[in-house]
C-alpha cells in the first residue's frame, strides 16, 4: 500500500507543481529530500486526527512554500500518517463518501494520534 501511495503522491504532486510554476523547483528538491531523509510511521501507529480550529491545507512537499490551495481537511478528520520530515507529516485522507484518498504534506502541528480500526483485524461475528 505504501508504494502506491507514494506513486499516487508523486503524481499528484508533480501535477500541481505544473499549475504553480513560482516554487516548483523549491517544492521538488524538498520533495526529493524528503524521499529520502524521512522517519517512516508504523502502520500500527498511523491513525491521525485534525486538531486545532480551521482548514489544515495538504502541500506538495514538506515546506510552506508548497501548500495547495484548495486541497484541505478540517479538525475532526481523520488521516493516516506515513512518515514525518520537519514539521510536516505524509498523510492520506479518505473520503467516506466517495472513497477518493487526497495524499499530501500536513503541518504535524494541527495532528493528534488516534487509534485506528483496521478491518482486518475485526473478527467476523
Amino acid at each position: 500500500m505504501r508504494l502506491s501511495t507514494t506513486i499516487l503522491f508523486a503524481f499528484l504532486a508533480f501535477n500541481a507543481l505544473h499549475v504553480h510554476a513560482e516554487p516548483a523547483d523549491v517544492c521538488v528538491a524538498v520533495f526529493e529530500e524528503a524521499e529520502q531523509e524521512q522517519a517512516s510511521i508504523a502502520a500500527e501507529t498511523a491513525g491521525r486526527g485534525v486538531v486545532g480550529t480551521g482548514r489544515v491545507y495538504f502541500h506538495t512537499a514538506p515546506d510552506k512554500r508548497c501548500q495547495l490551495k484548495n486541497v484541505f481537511v478540517v479538525p475532526g478528520d481523520r488521516l493516516e500518517a506515513y512518515a514525518v520530515y520537519g514539521d510536516f507529516t505524509n498523510v492520506i485522507y479518505w473520503n467516506s463518501a466517495s472513497g477518493a484518498g487526497t495524499a499530501g504534506w500536513v503541518l504535524s502541528s494541527r495532528l493528534a494520534d488516534v487509534a485506528i480500526a483496521v478491518a482486518s483485524a475485526v473478527a467476523p461475528r
